[in-house]
């Protein structure tokens, strides 16, 4: 079934998530998951619904982190995904690769839905070989036997926000060079997204050669969702 990732970032309030919550149990949905990600200080409110992640966290246990957010508290609220490597991190230095090959190899050990974000800063011809540098890095520390909690998404930077997105067949080509690697090295089968100004005028297109996509300022708009997941289900 392909994925609907709903990364809210900073976006919503309090107020205005308790309306999101209220609106998004009543979208029924059956060809597809929605995974949500919700703003950080709001994400208890969506204790009862399903597919919930977080955008971040630091540490394994509980523990004296002031400020920080624990692998545990999350478990204990029913999280079950988590968003690593995301470029808006590595944009603000808010993570660099040392970082988010920790928190990779923490997040599969205990036990959450992964994603990994790969993809170029800014245009570049061979973005591939961008991605593979990532991969070859971030992946070398974790259990092969635990990468079956794996999911990649890719996002170029330089598509998030612009309204602009590579051509559906550079997208495709990047995904299926992606489970390549994975298949070649690691001999595994693995779900790649893609995430980057994805709409409701390209979206079907782009679940067509992708396992998913990611969407982020527009899936805060409780309008803009239902545009866009109403084009999945035409002519399907």
């Amino acid at each position: 079934m392909k994925k609907i990732i709903l990364n809210h970032k900073s976006y919503l309030g309090y107020n205005e998530t308790i309306k999101y919550i209220e609106e998004i149990k009543k979208i029924k949905q059956k060809d597809v998951e929605i995974i949500i990600y919700p703003s950080v200080p709001f994400i208890a409110l969506y204790k009862d619904i399903k597919n919930i992640g977080a955008q971040n966290f630091y540490s394994y246990n509980y523990g004296s982190y002031t400020g920080e957010i624990n692998l545990e508290s999350l478990k204990s609220m029913n999280i079950n995904y988590t968003l690593i490597g995301h470029s808006e991190r590595k944009k603000y230095k808010l993570d660099n690769y040392e970082q988010i090959k920790d928190k990779l190899f923490k997040s599969i050990n205990a036990g959450f839905e992964t994603i990994l974000c790969v993809g170029e800063l800014e245009y570049i011809k061979k973005p591939i070989k961008y991605i593979y540098k990532e991969l070859n890095y971030l992946i070398k520390s974790i259990d092969y036997e635990k990468l079956n909690k794996l999911k990649i998404a890719y996002e170029p930077s330089w598509a998030i926000g612009s309204g602009e997105t590579p051509e559906i067949n550079e997208i495709e080509k990047i995904i299926t060079n992606i489970k390549k690697y994975f298949e070649k090295k690691y001999e595994i089968q693995i779900e790649v997204y893609y995430g980057g100004s994805v709409d409701e005028s390209n979206i079907k297109e782009i679940l067509k050669v992708s396992d998913g996509v990611l969407i982020g300022k527009k899936s805060t708009n409780i309008e803009e969702l239902k545009k866009i997941i109403s084009q999945i289900s035409q002519n399907n």
